[in-house]
């Protein structure tokens, strides 16, 4: 197993360990209100309030304008970056790499003819497709529904 693929299943079983974390924590939270609504009732109090219950954090206005702009300001400078990667990756190898790659097949006893042409082989990297950059729009895409939906909520608290 290669290192990218160890630290691609890391951050996977990261991410993993954090959401559960998160929602372990979040039930833990609403157990305790529970209890505690409980006991109220029990005692014959007047129930806590429940605000902060039926309006989970972050559902403002402005956290959608806040979350829009980060997808859109993420989203953007990757596809940038994608673009940029695929335009400089069309070089041709290096001479000390086909040397290398002679070296390699004369010691495994590789024919004159294979050798000739390793040797006048031009032929530039694989190269990564124009069409990769794109893949920044995703992200960037994401921020313009939230950028919308922020604006349609702004719109409709002017109205009332």
């Amino acid at each position: 197993m290669n290192a990218g693929a160890v630290v691609l299943i890391l951050v996977v079983l990261c991410a993993a360990g954090i959401s559960i974390w998160a929602l372990t924590l979040r039930y833990r939270r609403r157990e305790l209100q529970h209890k505690e609504r409980l006991a109220a009732l029990e005692k014959g109090v007047a129930l806590p309030d429940l605000t902060d219950v039926e309006t989970p954090a972050g559902r403002s206005s402005r956290a959608y304008l806040l979350r829009g702009l980060i997808w859109l300001f993420a989203g953007l400078p990757l596809s940038l970056l994608l673009f940029g990667i695929s335009i400089s990756s069309r070089h041709p190898k290096p001479i000390q790499e086909r040397a290398f790659e002679i070296e390699r097949l004369k010691n495994v006893g590789a024919s004159e003819d294979l050798i000739q042409r390793v040797q006048n082989d031009n032929t530039p990297y694989p190269e990564m497709p124009l069409g990769f950059s794109l893949a920044g729009l995703v992200p960037a895409g994401v921020g313009i529904a939230y950028l919308i939906v922020y604006r349609l909520e702004k719109k409709e608290f002017e109205a009332r």
